[in-house]
């Protein structure tokens, strides 16, 4: 049991600090009234939000040493007692994850503006509350269950915790999926850029 919280937790904080990463890419200019100087630099939509997670993943890998230390002296938690590799696919599920939340929300501000920055703070806390981080999967309805079985980290987490807990998972069926939505918010990041410019947006979010 102190394996399945401790997981969830250490999902639940690098989850929280990466995706802000990406999603600051344009959270801060929005707020600063200076989005359109973003989008004059010659740089394609792929550069931000790769550049952003690359910071994002320095400072989750941080927080997790971290967390992973204290877990190990206040409980005897060893993250590396499946090996290296287990960690490491299991921090990759996350980062993506952060990916994908921080592309969400970049794309929310540029189709509805400075309302959509409710979603950088809520949309995170929605996907852990339907994904498992504090409790099974199984004891949610059924129509939720179909929900959490849609989210890539709802797998990562039945697979790391695996190695503590023995128990099924379907990792493919994750990095599947975590492909699969990645793929789709870089070409609809890049749609909702074009129509920013299009239709005045850029120009509304800015002075």
């Amino acid at each position: 049991m102190v394996s399945f919280l401790l997981v969830g937790s250490i999902a639940l904080t690098i989850l929280q600090v990466a995706q802000m990463d990406v999603a600051y890419v344009l959270l801060f200019d929005m707020w600063s009234k200076s989005i359109k100087n973003t989008f004059i630099a010659p740089i394609h939509s792929r550069h931000l939000i790769f550049g952003s997670l690359f910071f994002g993943i320095m400072r989750g890998s941080v927080v997790f040493a971290i967390l992973a230390s204290i877990s190990f002296y206040l409980f005897d938690f060893r993250f590396q007692a499946g090996g290296l590799i287990p960690p490491l696919i299991f921090l990759a599920g996350v980062f993506s994850m952060a990916a994908i939340i921080g592309i969400t929300v970049c794309i929310s501000i540029l189709t509805f503006g400075q309302k959509a920055d409710v979603a950088a703070w809520s949309l995170s806390g929605l996907i852990l509350l339907f994904s498992g981080i504090y409790y099974p999967v199984d004891v949610l309805p059924f129509f939720l269950q179909v929900l959490a079985r849609a989210i890539p980290l709802t797998y990562f987490l039945e697979y790391y915790r695996s190695i503590f807990i023995p128990g099924p998972h379907h990792l493919a069926v994750g990095l599947s999926l975590a492909a699969l939505y990645l793929l789709l918010g870089l070409i609809l990041f890049d749609r909702a850029i074009r129509r920013a410019r299009r239709t005045g947006i850029l120009l509304w979010l800015s002075e």
